[in-house]
C-alpha cells in the first residue's frame, strides 16, 4: 500500500512539473549554430568585379540567399568555389581577402593562372550576378596568439599577397597590438597587388613595415630586387628569434624561402607555409619514378552509387594529371567528391583506393590509419599504375 501512495505522490508531482513547463516539439539546440558557423555550402552571388592588374580580378560575392547570411571566418582562411565548365565541375581554393570584421560580403583576389583550368575561366568570363557554390571558410593560416607572439613577419610572393590583405585589414581596423614586416615579391611593379592599401595602411599604422622586391624590375624601379634571401630578411626585421613567419608563394618560392630561414637559424615550428597546392610539372617533383613518362596514362576502375546502386565504370588517366581532376573530367556521371584545398590538407576528398599505386608529393602529410587501410587524397595523389577507385566506401 505504501508503494501505492509514492507512486501516486511521484505522478502528480510529474504532472505539476509539465504543467509548469511545456516541453516544445522539436529542440534546436546547438544545431543552427553550428550551421551558421560552419554550413556544409553556401550559395554565393558575384555582386561586384574589380580589375587588379593585367592578369587578376577581385570578386565580391554575397549571400544569394537574403535569410542565409555568410559564414564567418579568420583572417587568413579560404573558401573552395565550385564551378562548372563545359559540363565539367570541379572547384578550386581561393583566399579571403575580405575583412572578418565585416560579412556583408567576401573577396577573392583571383589571378589568371597560364595553363589553368578554372580561373582563366573565371577571370575571363565572370561576370555579375555568376551564382557559384562555395565551402565554409577553411585552413589554418591564421593568427594564433598562444604560439605565435606579437612579432610577425608576412613573406609574400605573387598572388600570395591575398590572404595577408584580409589579415592587415582585420589588424589593421581593431588596432591589435601586433609588430609586422610585410616582405612582398612580385615579379614586375605592375604585379604589386593591393599597393595603394598597403602604403596607405602602413601610413596610419607605425607597427606596420613593408617592403617590394621585384625579380624582373624595370630600369626606372630603385627598390629591392632579386629574391627574398636571408640577407635581406634578417637586414629588415632585425633580431629574427622573437618572430613567427607565415610564408604564401608557389612551390619554388616555398623551397627556396624554407632553406634561407633555416640557413638563419630560424626552426621549422616557427614557420608556416600556407597549403602548397599541385605542383606545374609533377615529374620534376623528388621521388618521381623515373621510368613512369608525362605522357604514360593508366586504366581507373571507378565505383559509385547512382540512384541507390552500385555502378562501376574504367576511364584512360594521364599520370601527370590530379586523380581527383581526372574523375572530375572523364567520368561518365557527375560525380562530386567533396573537397576544399585542393592540396591534400583538409583530408575532405579521403577516398579508398582498392588496388593500384599512385605517387603523393613528399610535404603531403596523409594519416598512418589512412595508409594502412587504403585511404588516399585524390587531389593530390598522381596514378602510377591502373587503380581500382571505391567511392562508395567514402
Amino acid at each position: 500500500m505504501e508503494d501505492i501512495k509514492k507512486y501516486q505522490r511521484a505522478e502528480k508531482l510529474k504532472k505539476k512539473r509539465e504543467e509548469l513547463q511545456t516541453i516544445p516539439y522539436y529542440y534546436d539546440g546547438l544545431e543552427r549554430l553550428c550551421d551558421r558557423i560552419h554550413p556544409k555550402k553556401q550559395l554565393l552571388r558575384v555582386s561586384d568585379i574589380k580589375e587588379l592588374s593585367h592578369d587578376t580580378k577581385l570578386f565580391r560575392f554575397v549571400s544569394e540567399k537574403p535569410n542565409k547570411p555568410l559564414a564567418p571566418f579568420r583572417a587568413g582562411q579560404y573558401i573552395g568555389l565550385t564551378v562548372e565548365i563545359n559540363g565539367v565541375r570541379t572547384s578550386r581554393p581561393y583566399s579571403l581577402v575580405s575583412s572578418p570584421n565585416q560579412l556583408a560580403y567576401y573577396e577573392l583576389g583571383i589571378r589568371k593562372k597560364i595553363g589553368g583550368f578554372v580561373s582563366p575561366h573565371l577571370v575571363d568570363n565572370g561576370k555579375v550576378g555568376d551564382i557559384f557554390e562555395s565551402t565554409e571558410p577553411m585552413g589554418n593560416l591564421y593568427y594564433n596568439p598562444i604560439f605565435h607572439g606579437k612579432n610577425l613577419v608576412f613573406i609574400a610572393g605573387g598572388c600570395g599577397i591575398t590572404p595577408f590583405i584580409s589579415f592587415l585589414r582585420d589588424v589593421t581596423e581593431k588596432m591589435v597590438p601586433l609588430n609586422i614586416w610585410l616582405i612582398y615579391g612580385a615579379l614586375t611593379e605592375k604585379d604589386i597587388l593591393f599597393r595603394n592599401e598597403l602604403e596607405d595602411m602602413q601610413s596610419r599604422r607605425n607597427n606596420l613595415k613593408i617592403k617590394y622586391v621585384l625579380s624582373e624590375p624595370e630600369s626606372d624601379w630603385t627598390g629591392a630586387c632579386g629574391f627574398i634571401t636571408k640577407d635581406m630578411i634578417s637586414s629588415d626585421i632585425g633580431s629574427i628569434n622573437d618572430k613567427y613567419y607565415y610564408i604564401v608563394g608557389n612551390r619554388a618560392m616555398y623551397g627556396f624561402i624554407q632553406q634561407e630561414l633555416k640557413t638563419l637559424g630560424i626552426p621549422r615550428h616557427k614557420m608556416y607555409f600556407e597549403a602548397f597546392g599541385v605542383p606545374d610539372d609533377i615529374t620534376k617533383v623528388i621521388g618521381w619514378p623515373e621510368e613512369v613518362k608525362s605522357t604514360d596514362k593508366f586504366q581507373v576502375k571507378l565505383k559509385y552509387r547512382k540512384n541507390g546502386r552500385e555502378v562501376e565504370e574504367e576511364f584512360e588517366a594521364l599520370c601527370v594529371e590530379p586523380l581527383l581532376n581526372c574523375i572530375e573530367k572523364l567520368s561518365k556521371e557527375t560525380i562530386i567528391i567533396e573537397n576544399g584545398c585542393r592540396s591534400g590538407e583538409c583530408a575532405l576528398c579521403r577516398t579508398k583506393m582498392i588496388s593500384g599505386k599512385v605517387f603523393v608529393p613528399p610535404e603531403v602529410t596523409i594519416r598512418e590509419l589512412d595508409k594502412k587501410f587504403g585511404f588516399i587524397h585524390p587531389c593530390v595523389s598522381y596514378p602510377l599504375t591502373n587503380l581500382e577507385i571505391d567511392l562508395t566506401l567514402t
